[in-house]
C-alpha cells in the first residue's frame, strides 16, 4: 500500500510517498479491524509529531483521523459491521491507503451525508462540540473569547457557541479575516492586538466566563488575565508551542477554573459517540453550521499541506484522499 512517512523530526520536506506491506487485521489490540481508507484528515497534531513536540515512533506514519470503510475484523463487531463506512479520531498512521483499528475507536456516520462535510465534524467538530457543551456549559448568559477564531476548531466551536444563545468575542490574525468573521455575523471578532480592549469594553472590565485557546505558549499569559471571576480557561492546544509551567496561585484571581482537556476524554462509549456526532450533522443540516469546502490533497502534496495549515492561512480542514 502507499503511505507517506516521515523518517526523523524535521521540516515538512521530510514527508514522502512510500510503499508499505498491506496491514491484516489480528487479534493484537488495536488492530483488529481492517479499514480501507478513503479520506485521511491533516491536523495540528501531525505537525506536534512531525516537530517533536509528540510521542511517535520514526520512521514511522502520520494521521490521526480519516473515514473509510470496514473490511475485515478478527473478532466480533458489537456495533458495527463489515462494510460500514465509519470515522475516526484517535487512530495511528491514516496517512495510508489501510489501516487497523480497534472497535472502539470506530465513529458511527449517517448514510445520508458526504464524507466531504463529515470529515470536518469529526476531530475538528468534536472538539468543538465537547468545548462547547461540556468544557464550559455555553448559554444565552456565557460570553466566550476564543483564540485562533478563523481555524479548523476555532470555526465550528464559535458557530457552537452562537447557537447556544453566548456572545462570542472570536480572535484572529489579521483584519482581512477579522472582516471574513464579521459578516458571518460574528459583530465582536477582533485581532490578538485588540482583544484585551474589546474585553474590557463588552464586558465592562469584569472578564469572560470563558477563553478558549488553542494557540498556547504566544497568547495564555494575555489570554488568561481576560477569565472574569469564577470563569473557565481552557487551553485545548499548543499551536505557537507548549504553555510554560503555571503556578496554582495563579488561579487564585478570580478563582479562576484551569482546564487542558482532550478529545478522547469526551468520546468514551460508542453512545457519546453518537450523540454528538449526530448533534452536529443536526446543526450542519439547520444552517447553524456551516463549514468552507475540503481542500483537497494527494499524498505527494503532503508537505505542502502540511506548510499551508502550518502558516495559519488555511482557512478550512485538509485532508487526503486516497483513491
Amino acid at each position: 500500500m502507499r503511505a507517506v512517512s516521515i523518517s526523523a523530526i524535521g521540516s515538512p520536506d521530510q514527508l514522502k510517498v512510500e510503499e508499505f506491506p498491506k496491514p491484516a487485521c489480528s487479534g493484537t489490540p488495536g488492530e483488529e479491524v481492517l479499514i480501507r481508507v478513503e479520506m485521511a484528515g491533516i491536523n495540528f497534531f501531525d505537525i506536534y509529531q512531525r516537530r517533536g513536540e509528540r510521542p511517535m515512533n520514526f520512521p514511522g506514519i502520520l494521521g490521526v483521523e480519516g473515514i473509510g470503510t470496514i473490511l475485515e475484523s478478527s473478532v466480533p463487531l458489537q456495533n458495527f459491521n463489515v462494510g460500514d463506512r465509519i470515522g475516526w479520531t484517535g487512530g495511528t498512521k491514516s496517512y495510508a491507503e489501510f489501516l487497523t483499528l480497534s472497535e472502539d475507536q470506530l465513529i458511527p456516520l449517517p448514510a445520508n451525508i458526504s464524507s466531504e462535510k463529515l470529515l470536518p465534524l469529526l476531530l475538528q467538530g468534536l472538539t468543538a462540540h465537547f468545548l462547547a457543551t461540556s468544557s464550559h456549559v455555553a448559554s444565552s448568559k456565557t460570553t466566550a473569547l476564543v483564540t485562533a477564531a478563523s481555524g479548523g476548531v476555532g470555526s465550528v466551536l464559535i458557530q457552537l457557541l452562537k447557537r447556544s444563545g453566548a456572545r462570542v468575542i472570536p480572535v484572529t490574525s489579521s483584519l482581512e479575516k477579522v472582516e471574513r468573521l464579521k459578516k458571518l455575523d460574528f459583530d465582536h471578532a477582533c485581532t490578538y492586538e485588540e482583544m484585551k480592549e474589546r474585553v474590557t469594553d463588552l464586558t465592562k472590565g469584569l472578564g469572560v466566563n470563558v477563553v478558549y485557546d488553542s494557540v498556547g505558549k504566544d497568547t495564555f499569559n494575555q489570554t488568561i488575565e481576560l477569565v472574569g471571576r469564577r470563569g473557565d480557561m481552557v487551553l485545548y492546544g499548543a499551536a505557537s508551542g507548549p504553555v510554560e509551567p503555571i503556578n496554582p496561585l495563579s488561579l487564585t484571581r478570580n478563582s479562576i477554573y484551569l482546564s487542558r482537556p482532550t478529545l478522547s476524554d469526551f468520546i468514551p462509549s460508542y453512545t457519546e459517540k453518537k450523540e454528538r456526532i449526530n448533534d452536529l450533522v443536526s446543526a450542519l443540516l439547520s444552517g447553524a453550521l456551516e463549514l468552507p469546502p475540503l481542500q483537497i490533497f494527494t499524498f505527494e502534496e503532503a508537505s505542502k499541506a502540511h506548510r499551508l495549515l502550518e502558516s495559519g492561512m488555511a482557512g478550512g480542514k485538509l485532508a487526503f484522499r486516497t483513491d
